[in-house]
């Protein structure tokens, strides 16, 4: 479907009048029509007879009028493979909504990270009166403007737009994109809802498209020791009952058990007070922390120290030296009061200002001298913690998510060995993106399955270095049972890196040996481990995905871009894993190609079901695809 010339049959200056956009080429022609009505439009993205796209723009309205010619304006300018549509008024009042429909034949990718992470999209459901910015709420912590079809179409907006998203609640069956000038978007001299719509031959190569030209791809990617060996956290074990002597008696443990060190990870309560970052030095707590670094580093390990934008009121000096330099998000009050999961009256830096983000690196530029701190894994991140509506001191048309991004790109400075969880137009950096916390069961609910589904929507969202998180969940509600374990350490396996709280050797059943299947499955994680590093470079080289949906190597087979329990390494592995409690087969999928058993050396010849692959506790299915 070649796109070799653009035909402008008309030009959109005003809302009354109908309207066509033709893209030509040789393979056929893309049309855009568009049918003014009394407040709406119904708009067709057509290939030749095809309705690749349908949607209805020009909803918007405030509650003293509909659309006409003095309220907003609609642009359409046409771009090489598709159409840029641009409604804007100065009027602050207003609102703009454009929606899209979900066509029975067509999946959508792309979107929010959530706890019922749905995979495709249109089965998720969105509450348009909620901002569509990064949040604590409902794990919102990578929320890109981008959506993709399954019919080579992708819909980018403008970082500019004030966006709420209503998918599937006010408007059912529909994605509806909203424009206002509300909060958190304040201080806002214009009502504008941009986007391009782009339209290629399959969902790979629009994806392809949108990483060259909106997304971007990584510059690099994390340490390698940090893919073939684990990370050991205290946090889901311990959560914040932490000190020296717990924390030597975790490492000395797992290397008794001939786990090689890997990276360990000191998580919550090792501070003096929330936002002091320095050590708790009590005799209960971290009184001997230069010795017990120096002992992790001698069994091998990389000591590495969970840390938060935070400073809570009552941690002194920190508090007070942030208020009098301004370093804390305000809201237009002045007010600087925020509250996060550990603290009711606290502050968040505000990262934004440049003196902010120095004073909290250089204090942990001394934690990396002394004690002696490897690296760090950042979290929150997000816009909703500080006092809302937050004021910062930069374009306003970029509040609030620039904030997230000010503080990723603050944290990215240490280097290949960190992890940070919150996400905003920061494809670019070489480091991992943690998935939101998981909790311990295996359904959609944050569970399990989710774990599939949420790598999917990071590398869709051109984040393709995803960190996993805790291995059988975080234990919140429930603790993970021995079966949860050994299903999850399959299902992580061949993701870019595993991450253990709960002890493997500590988890036992009386139908299986568990430990011993873990084991078993951690080898096997870095005996491919070149491979996904393969994957990790080709994804520095072209912005591939590392793990994406089976339809990547098969973009137009219906069967594949259905798939949401099956993934790829790159392009050369297929992983099937068991996601369901009690389950010991599963029915498998291969798309076209030559195929070959990972367990058995069978050979397949796709596309082709398995109906009823036998997976006992101790197998995981997975393939090969030969060239």
């Amino acid at each position: 479907m070649a796109r070799l010339s653009l035909a402008l049959l008309g030009i959109i200056a005003a809302y009354h009048t109908i309207y066509a956009l033709e893209i030509s080429g040789s393979g056929g022609r893309y049309i855009i029509l568009i049918f003014p009505g009394h407040g709406k439009a119904t708009t067709i993205f057509k290939y030749g007879n095809e309705t690749v796209l349908r949607g209805y723009i020009g909803y918007g309205k405030n509650a003293k009028r509909e659309y006409n010619n003095e309220d907003g304006m609609l642009t359409v300018t046409p771009l090489r493979n598709g159409f840029n549509i641009k409604w804007e008024t100065n009027q602050t009042d207003f609102e703009f909504k454009d929606c899209f429909e979900f066509q029975d034949d067509v999946h959508w990718f792309g979107g929010p990270q959530r706890k019922q992470q749905h995979w495709p999209l249109e089965k998720m459901e969105i509450d348009g009166s909620e901002a569509y910015v990064l949040k604590q709420l409902d794990n919102f912590s990578v929320a890109e403007y981008y959506w993709l079809t399954s019919k080579g179409v992708y819909i980018h907006v403008n970082e500019r737009t004030p966006l709420f998203v209503d998918q599937n609640v006010h408007e059912p069956g529909k994605l509806c994109f909203i424009a206002r000038a509300q909060a958190p978007y304040i201080n806002r001299t214009r009502v504008l809802l941009e986007y391009d719509v782009i339209i290629e031959d399959n969902a790979r190569e629009a994806h392809l498209h949108a990483i060259k030209n909106v997304l971007g791809k990584p510059s690099g990617h994390p340490n390698p020791k940090m893919v073939k060996e684990p990370i050991w956290t205290t946090w889901a074990k311990y959560k914040a009952k932490i000190n020296d002597s717990i924390v030597l008696e975790f490492a000395e443990g797992i290397r008794k058990q001939n786990y090689s060190a890997g990276q360990l990870e000191i998580d919550d309560a090792w501070e003096k007070c929330y936002g002091a970052q320095e050590f708790d030095t009590s005799p209960e707590k971290f009184s001997d922390i230069e010795n017990t670094i120096k002992k992790l580093k001698e069994l091998d390990f990389r000591v590495t120290l969970w840390v938060h934008p935070f400073v809570d009121d009552d941690c002194h000096p920190r508090s007070e030296e942030g208020k009098k330099n301004g370093y804390f998000v305000k809201d237009p009050s002045g007010g600087d009061r925020a509250t996060w999961w550990n603290g009711q009256n606290s502050h968040q830096i505000d990262f934004t200002n440049p003196d902010a983000a120095k004073w909290y690196t250089e204090r942990l530029r001394k934690l990396q001298k002394n004690p002696g701190i490897d690296a760090f894994k950042f979290d929150a991140g997000e816009t909703n913690y500080g006092p809302q509506p937050s004021v910062y001191n930069i374009d306003p048309e970029l509040v609030p998510n620039a904030l997230s991004k000010h503080y990723v790109e603050t944290c990215a400075q240490f280097g290949d060995l960190i992890e940070v969880r919150s996400a905003w137009r920061t494809q670019s950096l070489p480091i991992f993106i943690r998935m939101i916390d998981k909790d311990s069961n295996w359904g959609i609910e944050n569970g399990l399955y989710t774990l599939v589904t949420t790598l999917f929507q990071m590398n869709l969202n051109g984040y393709p270095m995803v960190l996993p998180d805790m291995i059988g969940g975080n234990g919140y509600g429930q603790l993970p049972d021995a079966e949860l374990i050994v299903r999850w350490t399959q299902a992580n396996t061949f993701m870019p890196a595993m991450q253990f709280s709960y002890l493997p050797w500590e988890i036992t059943s009386k139908k299986f040996d568990a430990p011993k299947i873990v084991k078993k499955f951690v080898d096997l994680h870095a005996e491919k481990s070149d491979i996904i590093l393969e994957a990790m470079k080709e994804a520095v080289k072209s912005g591939h995905p590392v793990n994406p949906p089976i339809w990547w190597i098969a973009p137009e087979d219906p069967i594949a871009l259905a798939c949401d329990t099956e993934y790829l390494v790159g392009e050369k592995i297929l992983v099937a894993p068991i996601l369901e409690q009690g389950a010991t087969s599963r029915k498998i999928y291969l798309p076209a190609g030559n195929w070959t058993d990972g367990n058995n050396g069978k050979k397949y010849k796709g596309p082709v079901t398995i109906d009823a692959y036998p997976a006992p506790i101790d197998v995981l299915p997975w393939f090969t695809r030969d060239a």
